[in-house]
């Protein structure tokens, strides 16, 4: 009886080290930054999501009156950005299929649907 109790109790300090050790190996990367140096000062580079996405010129106004820019996704998908009123966090809003097809063609930008 002492035998099966101690495989179980080496079973489960295995499995919580082995996902230990996998977890750590997954966020590695997450934490990893880009710098630029300056002399002696090492300055990290923010990354942003704006870059590769393009102000298309268009404007949406919702069922409320308020107006907002419209962007353009790599893929032609076009979103909002909206400010939650809960939260105050800043979040993309994807705009109807038809909407984005229509500014995409107008702009010959070519959309890939997700059909």
């Amino acid at each position: 009886m002492r035998r099966g109790f101690l495989f179980t109790t080496m079973k489960k300090i295995c499995t919580l080290l082995i996902s230990a050790l996998g977890f750590s190996l997954v966020s590695l990367p997450a934490f990893s930054q880009d710098y630029t140096r300056n002399g002696k000062q090492f300055v990290a580079v923010q990354k942003s999501s704006e870059s590769t996405d393009t102000k298309s010129g268009f404007t949406y106004k919702d069922p409320k009156g308020r107006t907002y820019d419209i962007y353009i996704s790599k893929s032609g998908a076009c979103y909002i950005y909206r400010v939650s009123s809960k939260t105050g966090k800043t979040y993309k809003s994807y705009l109807d299929k038809k909407i984005s097809a229509e500014i995409c063609k107008e702009l010959g930008i070519e959309y890939k649907s997700n059909k």
